[in-house]
């Protein structure tokens, strides 16, 4: 499977996160990733595609999409997640604090945060007004 590209793309609605997440699965499933990696695929790609449905299509993109490409580089599971939205990089936001009260902490960017936690690497490739944000989960059996 190694360099061989696999290809999801889904109306930009909330209800198309689900099939996002299984097609994720199931390629994680088939590059050899335990069951712990493909957990954190799932949850870092449903908090990143929920994002998009959520704050860039403003839960109204039905003619919009989310395109996700999954290919294996070495022992590397890169999971590429195109928009449409406007331009933004969620990376570039300041990490909540961990250390903080819970009263302290304001309401935003733990998604995010704990994605960048779970994934070996996160990197943000904006290009031809798309929004591109590229996971990649090192593969490793339980």
């Amino acid at each position: 499977m190694n360099g061989k590209q696999h290809r999801l793309r889904v109306p930009g609605e909330l209800e198309q996160v689900r099939a996002v997440c299984e097609f994720v699965a199931d390629v994680a499933r088939a590059v050899g990733l335990g069951e712990d990696g493909i957990f954190q695929c799932q949850l870092s790609v449903e908090e990143i595609c929920t994002n998009i449905v959520e704050h860039g299509y403003k839960f109204n993109g039905g003619d919009k999409s989310i395109e996700v490409l999954c290919e294996q580089h070495g022992n590397m599971l890169r999971i590429s997640i195109l928009d449409d939205a406007p331009l933004f990089n969620p990376l570039a936001l300041n990490d909540p604090d961990p250390g903080m009260t819970l009263w302290e902490r304001e309401g935003g960017g733990w998604g995010v945060f704990f994605v960048k936690q779970y994934m070996s690497s996160v990197n943000y490739l904006p290009g031809n007004q798309r929004n591109c944000l590229v996971l990649e989960k090192q593969i490793t059996p339980d």
